[in-house]
Order: structure tokens, then sequence, then C-alpha cells
């Protein structure tokens, strides 16, 4: 006895076949229900983006104004603000009330990427350089440390003959 089977009956028998497979992949996501005795779908939990928790924020203090840059660990500027970016214009860019508005705009920005830990880089000797960490710690960012990476003139290079008058 032979048996004829359409082509179209084997694919649709092909397709159960997937169905089942893909169905028996699913079952690690049911759960079986006490009460009822019937497996239960759980919901698929959706994927949340991973903010990132730690940076490193460089804070360069000049005489004229302040520029402070948000960065990964990677070095990857996030976010960057100055004094002339909050609105200050002209000599007031180099006051101790703009450098301090600047940072916790800074900070506020931080907050909002999702860093709780920083790490405080300092450059140069202008006014808004000890502002700048009282106004960090206000945002409530956490400064695991400060380092200092102004540079101090020791005695270099020999400098160039006077004029003669």
């Amino acid at each position: 006895m032979s048996t004829t089977t359409n082509t179209s009956t084997v694919k649709n028998n092909f397709k159960l076949r997937k169905t089942n497979l893909h169905k028996s992949n699913q079952l690690s996501l049911l759960k079986q229900d006490p009460k009822n005795n019937v497996a239960k779908k759980i919901p698929a939990v959706k994927r949340i983006q991973s903010t990132p928790i730690q940076g490193v924020i460089h804070i360069k203090c000049s005489l004229n104004n302040t520029i402070a840059t948000l960065t990964d660990l990677l070095g990857k500027a996030k976010a960057w603000v100055s004094c002339g970016t909050v609105g200050f214009k002209g000599s007031k860019r180099s006051s101790r009330f703009a450098g301090q508005a600047a940072i916790e705009l800074l900070g506020s920005k931080a907050k909002i990427l999702g860093y709780k830990h920083v790490v405080l880089h300092l450059n140069g000797l202008g006014r808004g350089r000890n502002v700048s960490v009282k106004s960090l710690k206000k945002s409530g960012l956490r400064i695991y440390f400060i380092k200092d990476f102004t540079s101090m003139a020791h005695n270099g290079c020999r400098p160039a003959k006077l004029r003669r008058l």
C-alpha cells in the first residue's frame, strides 16, 4: 500500500513542527499556577539600557573663564559647560558666582545622564576653583577623589637675555 502526500501537507506539517519547537523553547517562560493547575505565561522582562555610574569631571579654571567637561571612564565627552554658556559675558565670566553656576548646571546634567560617582580633575588657578568642589557636592554627586593637574613652573628653561637700554 503506497501513500501519496501533497507537498502542501508536508509544508504544513513542517510549519506545525516548527511552531511546536518554538513553543517548547518558551516553556521556561511559563509558570505553574497553583490554584488552577494551569501553566501561566510570565510577561517578558524589558531590557533596560544600562546607565553609566562613574564619570570624570575635568574643570579648567583660568583667569578669564571656568570650563567643565563630564566624560565617562574611557574619556568620551558626555556634557560640557562654561561660564559663557550659562549666560555670563565679559569680565563677569571670571567671577566665583559664574563658576559656581556653571558647575551646578553640569552637576544637574550629570544626574540626568545617570552619573552618581565622579572623579574630579582640577586644572588652573582661577577664582572658580574652590567654589566648584562645593557646588558639585551641593548637586548631589559623590566625589571619589580630587586630582590636581595644575602646571607649576619649577625653574625650567633659562629666560632670554634682558634687553639693553
